[in-house]
């Protein structure tokens, strides 16, 4: 802090930049008076079907990779249904039965179940 204070008061604080006095009343007509003279000229360019249709291409081309990208990834969901519908197929009747039974079972079962359960852990 003190070493800031001894730098500012070798250089000062005053801003050594000045501008000419009237400089900025006269500018815009000094400016104009420079330019030359020319009229505005606006370029007219048709749109051509390329272009109208090109945005919508892009947009469909970015989908179809997205959808190309996913099945690799994930893989053909067919071909897995099939698998685990031949792993279905091959189950005995007692796999069946145990894989239904426990939807068949009421809250009230299930809670007698429960509680015998305990009666034979003490």
């Amino acid at each position: 802090m003190k070493e800031e204070n001894k730098i500012l008061s070798k250089v000062g604080t005053k801003n050594p930049f000045k501008v000419p006095d009237g400089y900025f009343t006269d500018f815009t007509q000094e400016l104009m008076s420079k330019l030359p003279e020319k009229e505005m000229q606006f370029a007219t360019q048709e749109v051509t079907l390329w272009q109208r249709v090109k945005p919508w291409i892009y947009m469909t081309a970015m989908f179809c990779g997205i959808m190309l990208s996913v099945r690799i990834f994930v893989g053909n969901p067919k071909s897995m249904e099939s698998a685990q519908l031949v792993e279905m197929e091959n189950m005995s009747d007692e796999d069946w039965e145990n894989l239904s039974t426990p939807s068949l079972i009421d809250d009230y079962s299930l809670y007698q179940f429960l509680t015998d359960a305990e009666e034979y852990d003490d």
